[in-house]
């Protein structure tokens, strides 16, 4: 569906009103969480990531590499360190009998080829066959710019160097299948408007981004639900199912070993963010400032 006039304006408002009320707040969140229970014999560490922005924004605190040191095994939403991990997203990333022509009309297609050809350099013929939200992934490149920085790159490094076991909260097939949930042409339709709407979604990472800065992870799930209708309708697919099979797995995790979880800073908040069903599960959810 298209955003309405006056669905441009209030997210415009919002965009405006948010950045500069961010400004002025002062740090006295944390995006790092420890989690404890008596059910567990060992707390998790919990933080909320952004999976890509540009390097002058990238920060580390201290509290949260002191608890990365702690900590036994790194856990990440898939395992980065896994030698099959790019052949696994490559396999189930592409469209078996589709491609992307077929989903938009000629028009749409043509739009589509010049924004790859005039933005990134790259022939949208050699991309036709992978799926339209994983063709999304291709804007936030362009968003973020050449020098991008990664928090799930930062981590798995700092594992390799540290000798620390890794692991995966779920599989590559497994995070792309909760994409396919979404029908293929209601993903097409989603990244068309990404595209004709790329400004307006260079103002929203924007404020994605200074949010993250501020350290509220409640704040970054308000401003992900505020980006846009599809993002609600979809958001049962892309976030709570997610969340809600992650709970048993952490608790597994706590009963191993100190754990370090890093998970998209989207997943923590709201009443079915990983934070809440942990502290409705009878957790101890404390803030790491």
């Amino acid at each position: 569906m298209k955003f309405q006039t006056n669905n441009k304006m209030l997210r415009t408002f919002f965009i405006s009103a948010l950045l500069s009320t961010i400004s002025l707040s002062v740090f006295s969140q944390s995006l790092l969480y420890k989690v404890t229970s008596d059910k567990t014999k060992h707390p998790v560490y919990i933080y909320g990531t952004i999976h890509a922005l540009p390097q002058n924004d990238f920060f580390i605190d201290k509290a949260v590499t002191e608890r990365f040191s702690e900590a036994e095994k790194i856990v990440l939403e898939i395992d980065m360190s896994s030698p099959t991990m790019a052949f696994e997203a490559q396999a189930a990333m592409m469209m078996t009998d589709n491609s992307i022509d077929k989903l938009i009309t000629p028009e749409e297609y043509q739009r589509l080829g010049k924004f790859f050809v005039d933005s990134l350099q790259i022939p949208i013929e050699m991309l036709k066959q992978i799926k339209p939200l994983m063709l999304s992934s291709f804007l936030v490149q362009k968003i973020v710019g050449t020098q991008a920085a990664s928090y799930e790159i930062y981590f798995t490094q700092q594992a390799m160097a540290q000798q620390k076991p890794m692991g995966g909260l779920e599989t590559v097939g497994e995070q792309i299948g909760y994409m396919d949930m979404i029908p293929l042409q209601q993903q097409a339709q989603l990244l068309m408007e990404s595209i004709d709407e790329y400004n307006q979604s260079k103002a929203e990472f924007k404020v994605l981004v200074e949010t993250y800065k501020s350290r509220d992870a409640e704040a970054v799930y308000k401003v992900m639900m505020e980006s846009g209708e599809e993002f609600k309708e979809f958001s049962e697919y892309l976030i709570d199912k997610r969340n809600e099979n992650w709970i048993p797995k952490i608790v597994e995790l706590g009963n191993a070993q100190i754990t370090f979880v890093a998970v998209g800073c989207g997943h923590l908040g709201g009443d079915k963010g990983v934070l809440n069903l942990l502290r409705k599960e009878g957790f101890k959810v404390e803030m790491v400032e």
